[in-house]
């Protein structure tokens, strides 16, 4: 493996890391309990909803627009930038709406082994997850947060959000 890739994954392991695991306990709403919050930078937007910062840097698409409780999807990362980002496809949070909130879906006792994912600059990546089996039929998205590193060396995260599926 050459030097410079061994490099930059150990240094997308390390952002991974200061940026925060989702495996973490969560608090009663189901956020992840942690003290890092997604930034906003240019391209990336903000639903008062539910606080979640949307990138336009990287799409989230789902192999599907419906599904059942429990069933596994395939998410694929399409990364328009210029910028590598770091991410676990196991560590997505689940929201659900309800009256045009979108609120996380609580996922006790949920564990994802700790690895790092590089999305290369202008690359798409594809990996599987599982919804939830105690879904109630209604509409949910998916979120992954991931890690960037600044030009300054300093890493900020974003939350990329998948379209809106239903489930039955």
């Amino acid at each position: 493996m050459p030097i410079g890739h061994t490099r930059r994954s150990l240094a997308a392991f390390g952002l991974l890391l200061a940026v925060g695991s989702a495996c973490r306990p969560s608090t009663p709403g189901g956020a992840p309990n942690d003290t890092a919050k997604p930034s906003t930078s240019a391209g990336a937007t903000t639903s008062a909803a539910s606080g979640t910062v949307r990138s336009d840097s990287v799409v989230l698409r789902t192999d599907k627009t419906a599904y059942r409780s429990g069933e596994r999807m395939t998410l694929t990362f399409e990364n328009r930038s210029a910028s590598s980002y770091a991410f676990n496809p196991c560590q997505r949070s689940v929201e659900r709406e309800a009256g045009g909130s979108w609120t996380a879906v609580p996922e006790a006792g949920r564990m994802c082994t700790m690895e790092a994912w590089i999305l290369e600059p202008h690359g798409t990546r594809s990996g599987p997850t599982e919804l939830p089996a105690s879904l109630a039929p209604g509409r949910y998205r998916v979120v992954v947060r991931m890690s960037v590193e600044r030009a300054d060396g300093v890493a900020s995260s974003v939350s990329v959000v998948s379209e809106p599926v239903s489930v039955s």
